[in-house]
């Protein structure tokens, strides 16, 4: 009685859709990144950086960088001759006047340069530490024991920045750094640092970019290389992307660029200049349509770059999907959640991000508990489904570093989930009212004839029916998940020989506790063909949005060529592709798996 209660509850409510919206928390996340300058002001950078390009590139990257980093500089020569402690984004340009300020003079004292650079990071609270160090040479004092007390601060500051987890990247200026081996290279080798040799002082920017994208990580994309003929440039550009908050448009070249204007709609702008770059932070920029204009030196390139940076809101809509379970021992629904992720700007709620195309099939991390998974943007939203076996509170955490923009650190989700509800209770059955005493007489009668009528029947069947009824079904144990997905049929050789069309059958439309042949799918697309063996190859819904697929039959089936055995179930996921030769050894078919939308399950 309560299955056929639980039957009709199934057919009346099949699906239950309880729409919820979440917003992340108020307070964003604020731990940002840290990174300090080193810079060699060693008598020898006289020879090996005469015009202090150095100093030009170091600027160049503090002003690309984006806005969670904190920025420090120090500068060593004898001893630490200039330091600027970590300032946030909105004071980059006290770290610059620090820098310019120094002087190339004196001995090299890498030591006490480094040192200083790893306490300056030791008394932040950054989670993302790093040092770029730029030098032209080893240790060198006026005294031996100097120079060899420099080298073992080196040391010492090396294993407290292991112990930190701090990064440090070192650049090798001059030709008497192409030895790899050099002692300063230590540093980046025990901090897992990158390596980067520059013979000329031109070549500093490339190693400073490449320090920019591979070992920072961030993203910019090159809009275009212009070649410039000592003549006004005027490159209009269209942007990819939408909506961002600041967008860094970055000029470089080897030579000076002069007359840089722009022309776009933003709330504010600023422009920073330097002896080979030129950069451009637009704020809230209200178009995709941009057009700058600057003077080039005649034969030269000149690069321009974008920055695009975004600060983000996550929003996350739930729904419930509630079945009646196949185990009679529970009396709840199985529930999943359905949730739907979308991100917003962060200065304007009602602007959704990253519709374009640009963003399609972006990659975002989801970590929910312990539990990391990559899903991939489709018109701007992820969609996840998840099972709920009890009423919980998840927090979700967004990693964003694989898409093509930078993303300041987003406000994790607090998402409440709710149990499912409990399975309608039976009424109770009502006792029958006693009948009179001959009444029960004569059912207890006719009870006893059945019973010997029955008896009689059985010894007197034939042999054929005997059989027939000792047949056992061999289908599997139905599966409890849902099915979520269709079968993209090709029939290769029919037993016929005729050509048929390739067919689609929808899973989705079966029941969980649905087990169903190949020979059934075959007459429900409308095939009267008989296919030898198909009738004892079985599928049921499997876990993970999976099928599974049970061979009773003699007929060879293969899946990305691995022989699926017979009397085995072998699970199948998204896009698997099975091979079937039927018993007749003739006739041939395939199938792929293809998992739905939850919008194309219509």
């Amino acid at each position: 009685m309560v299955k056929k209660l639980r039957q009709i509850c199934l057919c009346l409510i099949l699906c239950l859709v309880f729409p919820q919206l979440v917003y992340a928390s108020e307070n964003l996340k604020t731990d940002n990144k840290a990174i300090v300058f080193l810079l060699d002001a060693s008598g020898s950078m006289k020879t090996n950086d005469p015009q202090k390009y150095a100093v030009d590139s170091i600027a160049q990257l503090i002003y690309t960088l984006p806005s969670d980093y904190e920025v420090g500089f120090v500068a060593y020569n004898t001893g630490v001759c200039a330091s600027q402690s970590l300032l946030g984004n909105s004071q980059r340009s006290r770290i610059m006047e620090a820098a310019q300020n120094v002087s190339y003079e004196n001995y090299s004292n890498a030591g006490a340069g480094l040192l200083q650079a790893v306490e300056m990071l030791q008394s932040c609270s950054a989670d993302d530490k790093s040092i770029v160090m730029l030098s032209d040479g080893e240790f060198l004092m006026e005294e031996e024991e100097s120079t060899e007390q420099s080298y073992r601060i080196y040391q010492e500051a090396v294993e407290k920045a292991v112990q930190e987890e701090i990064s440090i990247h070192v650049i090798g200026l001059g030709k008497d750094m192409e030895n790899t081996e050099n002692s300063i290279f230590q540093a980046a080798a025990q901090t897992e640092g990158g390596i980067y040799y520059t013979p000329h002082a031109l070549e500093l920017p490339s190693a400073m970019e490449s320090i920019l994208t591979e070992q920072l990580g961030i993203r910019q994309m090159t809009a275009a290389i212009i070649d410039t003929d000592g003549d006004s440039e005027q490159i209009p550009l269209e942007l990819p992307f939408a909506h961002a908050n600041v967008i860094r448009v970055l000029l470089t070249s080897d030579s000076p660029i002069q007359n840089v204007k722009t022309n776009f709609k933003a709330d504010s702008a600023d422009q920073i200049t330097g002896e080979r770059y030129s950069l451009i932070e637009i704020k809230n920029p209200q178009s995709s349509h941009l057009e700058i204009s600057f003077t080039g030196t005649a034969g030269k390139q000149v690069q321009i770059t974008l920055i695009p940076e975004y600060q983000v809101i996550p929003k996350v809509t739930v729904a419930y999907e509630d079945r009646v379970p196949s185990d009679d021992a529970v009396d709840r629904y199985e529930r999943d959640a359905i949730l739907e992720y979308t991100f917003f700007d962060a200065d304007n709620e009602n602007i959704q991000l990253w519709t374009e195309e640009y963003f399609e099939y972006g990659r975002i991390c989801i970590q929910t508990g312990q539990i990391t998974e990559e899903k991939v943007l489709e018109g701007g939203r992820l969609i996840c489904r998840m099972p709920v076996n009890e009423k919980l509170v998840q927090n979700i955490h967004f990693d964003c570093t694989e898409l093509p923009v930078n993303v300041l650190p987003m406000p994790d989700i607090e998402l409440e989930l709710e149990e499912a509800p409990l399975l309608p209770v039976p009424e109770p059955v009502s006792e029958p009212v006693p009948e009179p005493l001959y009444a029960v007489y004569g059912i207890l009668a006719a009870t006893i004839a059945g019973i010997l009528a029955v008896l009689m029947f059985r010894r007197s069947g034939t042999s054929s029916e005997k059989e027939f009824v000792s047949v056992q079904d061999d289908r599997p144990a139905p599966g409890k998940s849902s099915y979520v997905g269709k079968l993209n049929i090709y029939i290769t050789r029919a037993p016929s020989g005729y050509d048929i069309e390739p067919l689609s059958y929808n899973l989705f439309r079966l029941p969980s506790t649905k087990v169903i042949s190949i020979a059934e799918v075959l007459e429900s697309c409308g095939i009267k063909e008989i296919f030898e063996g198909a009738g004892r190859i079985y599928l049921n819904s499997g876990q993970g949005r999976s099928i599974v697929l049970t061979n009773q039959s003699d007929c060879c089936i293969m899946k990305s060529g691995e022989i699926l055995m017979k009397q085995k179930s072998y699970p199948l996921y998204e896009d698997a592709k099975v091979d079937i030769t039927f018993e007749d050894e003739v006739s041939e078919l395939t199938f792929q798996y293809k998992v739905l939308k939850p919008s194309e399950m219509v």
